[in-house]
């Protein structure tokens, strides 16, 4: 427990200051905020051996611009994604309620920039806090998921003119390579970990083998004079075999947001006289 502690804040840290990297003073930058909802299925036999499904909203936020370089060709992407979903099995005889937020900060390349198409990949660090809540039982009721994962990011956009208005495409995919992950074995109790100081085995090593999951977006923008209108749909696959049980993960979601288009530009240069503030 102590050394997932440890990578967690290592992590977290690692994050800020990606986020802190000086921008450029003439570039511009994206900031998104969505909402919308959709479908859950959930499976966590620490709980149940039954797979449920379910309502779920979202709330993201997205910030993407370029980063303070020569050539003009590195970006990065700060998301955050908040989602709280209520679950029953096909019997109706039971009830999860559960939230998981998710953080994830991303440094993209972009190799390719030319009539509209755009490539960026780079690698990705995720943290995802979150629990579940499962009204029926009274042993263990709760369980709680932490993760901190390195992950590969590519995304593909397409910008185009129709009938005179500006409008893009965007397709995002995230795939975790290697990360951290706290998942108690089957049948031991939070009591034991936290209270009676039993943490073997509650902290595993996540890779490909034991982690194979996969987050999508789907993005539509249109831009009608000053205002951008982003319609979405979002797939997040997210699964684990740890601990002698087995979690797997399923949104799907259709989101609609505002985008804000950003100019940077710093306070001493020559525009400061075009600035009210």
């Amino acid at each position: 427990m102590k050394k997932f502690l440890l990578s967690l804040i290592i992590t977290v840290s690692a994050l800020q200051g990606m986020d802190a990297q000086p921008l450029r003073s003439d570039r511009f930058e994206e900031f998104t905020l969505s909402l919308g909802g959709g479908y859950t299925s959930l499976l966590d036999t620490y709980l149940s051996p039954m797979h449920y499904g379910g309502g779920q909203v979202s709330l993201q936020s997205e910030r993407f611009g370029q980063l303070t370089c020569e050539n003009g060709r590195w970006f990065a992407q700060s998301l955050f994604t908040l989602h709280g979903d209520y679950t029953t099995p096909r019997s109706g005889s039971g009830l999860t309620i559960g939230g998981m937020a998710d953080y994830s900060y991303t440094y993209y390349y972009r190799p390719l920039n030319t009539d509209g198409w755009s490539l960026y990949v780079g690698p990705q660090g995720q943290l995802r806090i979150g629990g579940i809540y499962n009204l029926r039982n009274s042993n263990n009721p709760a369980q709680l998921k932490l993760g901190v994962n390195l992950a590969a990011s590519a995304m593909g956009k397409y910008a185009f003119t129709l009938w005179g208005t500006p409008m893009s495409v965007r397709l995002q995919a995230d795939v975790p390579l290697f990360g951290f992950a706290f998942a108690p074995d089957y049948g031991q109790s939070y009591y034991e970990i936290f209270y009676l100081g039993h943490e073997e085995n509650c902290v595993h090593v996540t890779a490909l083998h034991n982690n194979l999951s996969l987050r999508t977006g789907l993005s539509y923008d249109v831009q009608f004079r000053s205002c951008t209108v982003r319609l979405s749909m979002l797939s997040d696959l997210y699964q684990w075999r740890l601990g002698n049980q087995q979690y797997r993960m399923f949104t799907h979601s259709v989101m609609l947001g505002y985008v804000s288009n950003l100019y940077h530009v710093w306070r001493d240069d020559e525009a400061r006289q075009y600035i009210p503030y």
